[in-house]
């Protein structure tokens, strides 16, 4: 009695936050899967911009682009740099003209001529604005990230509560378990696509919930950070932050001998170094990526002092779990951290959360129905003819 009772109260619970949460989920769903081909899309729509014409010449250093950028435009400065080591390939630059992190650009890496933004860049930042925050105001400091956050608990539990609620009883054919009943039609299919589905990407699922949960709620992120690395993330924060304050208070220094020293010790070979401007006092750091690097995310940090000598190296290879994971968060959730299998098969599954929410909602509204009739049932048995005679002995 009691077991039956606690899964009455798992499938209430699991098909009111379905119902509920279920939309929020679609939309981040979708939006997700469609994020995951931004890079491919925008190399489609913009050849001429995100890639350049390989030149004899060679490529300018940082402190020339730098120099070649504000002088272009007075009060105007350069926040961010992301060079590419391929040589048909365009940086990528944040310009400033206030406070704040400015814009990114495309930039030319023989010439310093600005390219411009991606094709479809604002498209592909409204879409992001409505996976994180729901396009709600406030961005990340609104209820938006409060709702996604929320709906990213749900999925955690829509997912153990649906495996829960459809584990066998007995033994069961693997093909009932994994393989949906396409010749079914009506309630039976759809309840076979919302089950076996889910069980291929129940995983998926929970990964993308669980990594999700990282840009919604700081007490997950510490606690997250603490377990696997077993330090917090708060002090580095506001440390962090503190830098950034005191920047723009003292003089830049040159980026130039930081940057032919970490050329020296790779021998040119990286995918993409990203490194900002540093101020008196500061070291210079480099966040790079191997050209064989497993994702994006793989970086390897160095820290220079301003006359190139080396001050720290921390090498992605060399890191234990926990730090490559709480530095690889953004890979986790997208999948690339599998690889292309699972970049694949992470943006079909987020792409496919609107059959959850599709096939739930009429297997709810067919199991009003047919409690409906079931409840009309007895009335239309106990009805009378106006000769007294029920319908059936009418008939």
């Amino acid at each position: 009695m009691r077991a039956a009772f606690a899964r009455s109260a798992l499938f209430q619970l699991h098909w009111f936050l379905g119902l509920t949460a279920g939309l929020v989920l679609m939309v981040v769903g979708a939006t997700g899967g469609v994020l995951s081909v931004e890079d491919e899309i925008a190399g489609l729509l913009s050849p001429d911009i995100v890639t350049v014409q390989v030149r004899e010449a060679p490529r300018l250093t940082p402190d020339a682009l730098v120099a070649r950028l504000t002088g272009d435009a007075p009060g105007r400065r350069v926040t961010l740099m992301v060079l590419n080591g391929a040589p048909d390939r365009a940086a990528r630059v944040r310009l400033a003209d206030g406070p704040g992190r400015g814009t990114e650009t495309y930039v030319d890496p023989y010439d310093g001529r600005i390219l411009g933004p991606a094709r479809g860049e604002a498209f592909f930042d409204a879409v992001l604005r409505l996976h994180r925050w729901l396009l709600l105001p406030g961005n990340g400091d609104g209820w938006g990230r409060s709702l996604t956050g929320a709906s990213a608990l749900a999925l955690v539990y829509l997912a153990l509560s649906g495996l829960y609620l459809r584990w066998p009883k007995g033994r069961r054919d693997w093909r009932i378990w994994l393989k949906p009943a396409l010749a079914r039609r009506g309630r039976a299919l759809y309840w076979s696509l919302h089950a076996v589905v889910g069980t291929w990407v129940l995983v998926l699922y929970l990964v993308m919930a669980l990594t999700g949960l990282w840009w919604s709620y700081d007490w997950y992120r510490d606690g997250a950070t603490f377990l696997l690395t077993g330090r917090p993330a708060a002090a580095s924060a506001r440390i962090a932050g503190a830098r950034e304050a005191t920047k723009r208070e003292a003089a830049a220094v040159p980026l130039d001998p930081a940057f032919a020293a970490f050329s020296a010790a790779t021998g040119g070979r990286y995918a993409t170094a990203t490194l900002a401007p540093a101020r008196a006092g500061e070291t210079i750091r480099i966040r790079s990526v191997a050209p064989d690097a497993a994702h994006f995310q793989a970086r390897d940090e160095w820290r220079f002092r301003p006359d190139g000598t080396l001050d720290s190296r921390d090498l992605y290879a060399e890191r234990a779990l926990g730090p490559r994971l709480t530095g690889s968060m953004l890979a986790l959730h997208e999948g690339r951290f599998f690889g292309p299998v699972g970049t694949v098969a992470f943006a079909l599954a987020a792409l496919a959360m609107p059959l959850f929410g599709v096939t739930g909602l009429l297997l709810y509204l067919g199991r009003r129905r047919s409690r409906r009739r079931h409840a009309a049932a007895p009335a239309a048995g106990t009805a009378r003819t106006p000769g007294g005679m029920r319908p059936e002995q009418a008939a």
